[in-house]
């Protein structure tokens, strides 16, 4: 979808958005509140429960200092689930994307991406409210919040990229084939526990004889280090890492390079893959 495409259709953008909010809790008490409730629970579950009641610590890693702080490895957790969470559901969403609003398709002359996209951009608001608790829960557990914060927007973009070319990918497949969602939620199950989230990268290096080249080639990787590098490192080591706005530990800016490249090629492939079958599309949902 081009930029102008966008920009021509931003008030029905916009509009699907605030829907979508509106949508997912009509009829309940506390309504759009429950954006707020349902990470908030989150956070807890990982910050506080994981921390005081199992008591789990972080053993000394190479080039970093033994840690003592009783929230790191909740902080760690959170840092990469949180992005992870948004990406699972909008990509699920987006697999019915088109499915849902067969009748929009057939009535209403519009560019179809649009579908897609609000919900990639849904995912993101939400994924900024988590991250605004997140921060809160830190500064309320004495942790100090680095000025590389700053490159969180960033993040959001090239995750939002990324996702929407995997997004447009799904919506189109899954108007073809009913069996798509299935395996899409087997798919998103085994690339979660292949991604250092709730263990650390080199766990694979070590218990895999391809494990880096695992790593290597696994974009959800890069999302989860980026938000790691953030709200892990820069928080935890706050002392002994220097505090600068571009980080200039673990290859942050390579990262965001691997990033950008990946949103680039799978937004372009997503968009061609729709662009080839869009004429057939109202036919088959």
């Amino acid at each position: 979808m081009l930029v102008r495409d966008i920009w021509r259709f931003r008030s029905l953008l916009w509009d699907l958005v605030v829907q979508d909010f509106r949508a997912r809790y009509a009829g309940s008490v506390i309504g759009v509140f429950w954006n707020i409730l349902q990470p908030l629970a989150q956070i807890f579950i990982y910050a506080v429960i994981l921390a005081r009641v199992v008591g789990s610590r972080i053993p000394g890693r190479e080039g970093f200092p033994d840690v003592d702080d009783p929230y790191a490895l909740s902080i760690y957790i959170c840092a990469g689930l949180l992005p992870w969470l948004t990406l699972s559901e909008t990509l699920t969403r987006n697999s019915l994307a088109f499915l849902s609003h067969s009748n929009l398709i057939k009535k209403v002359s519009f560019p179809h991406p649009i579908l897609v996209l609000y919900q990639v951009i849904s995912g993101l608001i939400t994924l900024f409210i988590m991250h605004a608790l997140l921060i809160i829960v830190m500064i309320i557990t004495g942790h100090r919040i680095p000025l590389s914060i700053v490159w969180l927007p960033v993040l959001y973009v090239l995750q939002g990229l990324m996702t929407y070319g995997l997004g447009i990918f799904l919506a189109t497949a899954t108007a073809y084939f009913r069996d798509m969602l299935q395996f899409v939620s087997i798919v998103l199950q085994v690339w979660f526990w292949m991604t250092p989230i709730v263990y650390f990268r080199e766990l694979v290096e070590r218990i895999v004889s391809f494990g880096p080249l695992l790593l290597l080639v696994n974009p959800l990787y890069y999302i989860s280090r980026a938000f790691q590098i953030l709200f892990y490192e820069n928080v935890v080591y706050y002392d002994f890492l220097p505090q600068k706005i571009i980080p200039s530990q673990s290859s942050f800016l390579p990262t965001l390079g691997i990033l950008l490249l990946c949103g680039l090629v799978f937004s372009t492939l997503g968009n061609l893959f729709y662009l080839k079958l869009k004429k057939e599309l109202p036919d088959q949902i």
